[in-house]
Parts: structure tokens; C-alpha cells; sequence
């Protein structure tokens, strides 16, 4: 027998390595197989990312429907808060929210409303005879007035009353400048009170405000002394008719007189356009009309009549009866007076106007809420932290228990030479495949509650200023927050599951 060794030859060939596409078959496959597992971590992403869409869809809306109420509301009262403003002296808190409101136009993402803020300062400028700077500089203070004061009159009552007492608007901040240390203090151990950006704003403004207060001062008598030249010019207008008011003049006198009121509103800085006048004769002319009907409908006799027609057994005020006028009863009593037509333009006023009073009171607490992350209140960011940390721990859940039911297949994959990275990702894979199922359907799901609700509680106005965009952003930042919430929630069950020994995994019952 000979010493020699005997060799065989062994052929070691590249490990097959699988693809994407042929691990995402894989994945879908093993879906399918746990599909009530899979149905169980689907669910918890869909509730998640459900109430996710829904608070940020119905925050979007809200915003959206807020913005064109407010400006559907300031259309209607043009005419008189141009008067107001062209012929009526400004007290400086006045001064202060039309100064903020320019500056809270100029600094949004609208482009209209910024070049509408960067008109109005203009405006100030010329009838004030500032520079355009120092105005806007002026306004960005206001609004930095107007933001802190609101904030202070919306806190807490307890944290009010130990931060500033019993005061609000600017003589909080004088308080607070009196007292800043305490202030401090006081506002270092209420952890939970949020200032509007951050405190070292807040300071800032603190050590500008004297003289703020000084430059607003001036800028409002320089203001008010235009008004009084204003006033000169309209009752030389009116050609000696002054005990008629300026509101009854302007849609009653000749075009040329009012051209020429104009003209001279102008030269004093003001701006004011052929297109505003007109706007301001036909509200004017509108409201007057109404004015004069609710005086009618006031009057003991016509009431008395009104009772009877309509067997009221206590009298309504001329306010409720608005909403009978079109009634053929309440047309009768009325005709000589007021003709059909002008009785329907009235009613449909009516309806206007109330339908805006109502959304506004719906809306007052978004117009007023100060800007968070998300457009989400603190309120609302704490109860979505709760939500995704109670869902993560669901994940995990599920995902461990489908992990336990697969070690000899985790196994046998590592004994045909898985790495544990390749299984690793297969898991983790697995769970954002189930996010982005469970993003999709809880996009739709949380989308379709806000939008019945928003219906509501807003109606046509709800589609009237429907944010698609910002819609469009939302959906995607859910479905991306439902992902990514999935697999966040499947790293520790993947990472244990990728980092057994094959015979351990195979002793396991």
C-alpha cells in the first residue's frame, strides 16, 4: 500500500447572490403566508398614520378656509374700514394692528398679500412723509407687539396672573420690563409655556420697545394731522352739505364730486383708485339701505303689524325678522317702502353676513393660535407623540412574534449561507413594504374623515379655498412618516433575528 496521499479535488463556486427583485418576491411571499400577522401590523400603521393625516389635513383646511373668510370678511367691510381709515382719527392700538397686519401680509408666502402689505406701508410713508424703511421697520415692531401681547392675553389664567398679574396688551410689557429678572425666573420654571419664537426675541424687542414706543407716537400724530387735512377736504367736497354724513355723501353725490373727493384723498398720500371708489358707492349705497330697513322694521307700528301678520306671541327684534323678510307677509307690509328686489338683496346680505359671523366665531382659535411645527398646536403634537409610540411598540410586538414563528427559517436561510445583513434587510423590507400599504390606506382614511368633517363645520367655503398643494405635501409626509415609522419599529426584532446561530435557531421550538 502506497504512502502517497490521495487528493480530491473540491470546487468552490461564487455564493448566489440574491437580487432586489428576487428578495422582494421573497418578502411579498412571506407576506402572504403570515397574512394575519402581516393584517395586524398593517392595521396599527393605518390607525397611526389615519389620525397623522387627519390632523394635519384638517389643520391645512382650517388655514385655508380661515384666510379666505378673513378676506371675503375684509371685501365686505372695504368701504367702511376705508372711510375709518381715510377719515377717522387712530388711536395708537389702532396704529399698532394695521401696522402688524401690513408687515404679517409682507412676511407670508402669498405674493398678492405681500405686494398688498408692501402698499399699505407705502401708503403710511407717503402720508406720514417717513421713510419707507423706517415704516417698514416700524411695522415688523408692531407685529412683534401684536404677536407677544397676544400671546401673554392667551396664556393659562394661573400662569398669567404669576407672570403679569391682571394686565394685558402693552401694559404687560411695561410690567415685564419693570420686572424682567422675576419675569425670568418665573417663566424658567414654567417649562411648559412656550414663547413665541424664542426668548432671546422676546428680549430684543424688550430693549427696543422704548424707543419704538416713541418712534409709534410720532408716526401716529404725523398720521392723524393727514386725517384732519382729510376731513377739511371732504366737507369742501360736500359743497356745505356737512350735517350729511360722509357714508350717506359718497354713493348719493355726483360722480364728478366724489372724482374730485378722490383726487384729493390722493394728494394727501392716501390710495385710493377709481375701482375703490366705485366698490366703496355700491357698499355704501347697500348698507345704507339696510340701515334704513332695519330703522322700518324698528318702528312700534310696523311691529305691531308684524305681530299680527305673522301671529307672534312675543315680538321678535328687527334682527330675528331678517330672516322672514322675503316672506310674501313681510312683503306686503313693506311694499311702498322697499320693492321686492331690494328686499331680496337684503335678505341674501343677511345670509351673508351671518354665514361669515358664524365661520368666524368656528375659526376664532386658528386665526388667534400662534404657528407651531406642522401648523399643529402643542395639544396636538403631544397627543401624535402618544400615538406613534403606542404604534411603534404594536410593531415591534407583531414583529416579534412573526420573528418567533420563523427561526427555522431563519435557520435554514443562514445554513444556505444567508448573511446576517441580507436577513436583516429582508425584515426590515418586509416592514416597509406593510408601512407603505398601511400609509397609503391610512392617507386615504384620515383624508376622507377630515374632509367629511371640515364639510360640516364649513360647507362650500371648505372647496371654495381648497389647498390642494399643501394636501398633495401632507399625503406624502404621512405615507413617508408611516415607513419610516414600520421600520423603525422593526430594528430591534430584525437586528435579533439576523444575529442568531443557525443551531441555536433550530433548537428553538
Amino acid at each position: 500500500m502506497s504512502n502517497s496521499s490521495v487528493y480530491r479535488e473540491i470546487d468552490v463556486q461564487k455564493q448566489h447572490t440574491m437580487s432586489l427583485r428576487e428578495t422582494w418576491t421573497l418578502c411579498v411571499r412571506g407576506v402572504k403566508h403570515r397574512l394575519f400577522r402581516s393584517m395586524l401590523t398593517l392595521a396599527v400603521v393605518v390607525l397611526a398614520v389615519a389620525f397623522f393625516m387627519f390632523l394635519l389635513s384638517e389643520s391645512i383646511f382650517q388655514r385655508s378656509v380661515a384666510g379666505g373668510v378673513m378676506d371675503e370678511d375684509a371685501h365686505a367691510r372695504f368701504a367702511q374700514t376705508t372711510l375709518t381709515r381715510l377719515l377717522s382719527h387712530a388711536q395708537e392700538n389702532t396704529t399698532v394692528r394695521r401696522l402688524a397686519d401690513a408687515a404679517r401680509k409682507v412676511n407670508g408666502k402669498d405674493a398678492h398679500k405681500r405686494a398688498a402689505g408692501q402698499a399699505e406701508i407705502e401708503e403710511a410713508a407717503h402720508v406720514t412723509g417717513l421713510p419707507v424703511e423706517e415704516v417698514s421697520r416700524l411695522a415688523q415692531l408692531a407685529l412683534q407687539e401684536a404677536t407677544y401681547t397676544t400671546w401673554l392675553d392667551g396664556l393659562p389664567t394661573g400662569h398669567r396672573l404669576n407672570l403679569i398679574g391682571k394686565r394685558s396688551g402693552r401694559a404687560a410689557l411695561n410690567y415685564i420690563l419693570e420686572t424682567s429678572d422675576s419675569f425670568h425666573e418665573q417663566l424658567k420654571i414654567k417649562i411648559e409655556i412656550r414663547v413665541p419664537g424664542k426668548i432671546e426675541s422676546l428680549d430684543a424687542f424688550l430693549a427696543a420697545y422704548p424707543a419704538y414706543k416713541t418712534e409709534l407716537t410720532d408716526f401716529n400724530r404725523r398720521w392723524n394731522a393727514a386725517v384732519s387735512r382729510a376731513n377739511e377736504a371732504t366737507d369742501l367736497a360736500k359743497g356745505g352739505q356737512t350735517e350729511i354724513s360722509d357714508a350717506r355723501w359718497i354713493p348719493a353725490a355726483a360722480p364728478d364730486a366724489v372724482d374730485a373727493w378722490r383726487r384729493s384723498m390722493t394728494e394727501l398720500g392716501f390710495t385710493l383708485s377709481e375701482a375703490d371708489v366705485k366698490l366703496m358707492r355700491e357698499q355704501l349705497a347697500e348698507s345704507n339701505t339696510y340701515s334704513d330697513l332695519i330703522e322700518h322694521l324698528n318702528r312700534n307700528s310696523f311691529r305691531t303689524e308684524w305681530a299680527r301678520q305673522f301671529n307672534e306671541t312675543k315680538r321678535s327684534s328687527a334682527e330675528e325678522k331678517m330672516a322672514f323678510i322675503t316672506d310674501r307677509r313681510a312683503v306686503r307690509l313693506l311694499e311702498g317702502s322697499f320693492s321686492s328686489d331690494t328686499l331680496q338683496q337684503m335678505s341674501d346680505r343677511y345670509e351673508r353676513v351671518s354665514r361669515l359671523s358664524l365661520l368666524n366665531q368656528r375659526l376664532a382659535m386658528v386665526t388667534r393660535a400662534i404657528p407651531s411645527f406642522l401648523g399643529l398646536t402643542g395639544r396636538q403634537l403631544f397627543l401624535l407623540f402618544i400615538s406613534f409610540l403606542v404604534c411603534m411598540v404594536g410593531i415591534t410586538n407583531a414583529m416579534l412574534m412573526s420573528i418567533t414563528e420563523r427561526y427555522r427559517e431563519i435557520a435554514t436561510m443562514k445554513c444556505l449561507g444567508a448573511t446576517d445583513a441580507y436577513i436583516l434587510s429582508q425584515f426590515m423590507m418586509e416592514a416597509a413594504m406593510q408601512g407603505a400599504a398601511g400609509g397609503v390606506i391610512g392617507v386615504v382614511v384620515g383624508f376622507l374623515i377630515s374632509v367629511v368633517r371640515c364639510s360640516i363645520l364649513y360647507g362650500a367655503h371648505l372647496w371654495t379655498y381648497f389647498p390642494g398643494v399643501d394636501i398633495i405635501f401632507s399625503a406624502l409626509f404621512s405615507l413617508a412618516a408611516g415607513i419610516l415609522l414600520a421600520a423603525l419599529a422593526s430594528i430591534q426584532p430584525s437586528w435579533s433575528a439576523s444575529r442568531m446561530a443557525p443551531m441555536e435557531a433550530m433548537r428553538v421550538e
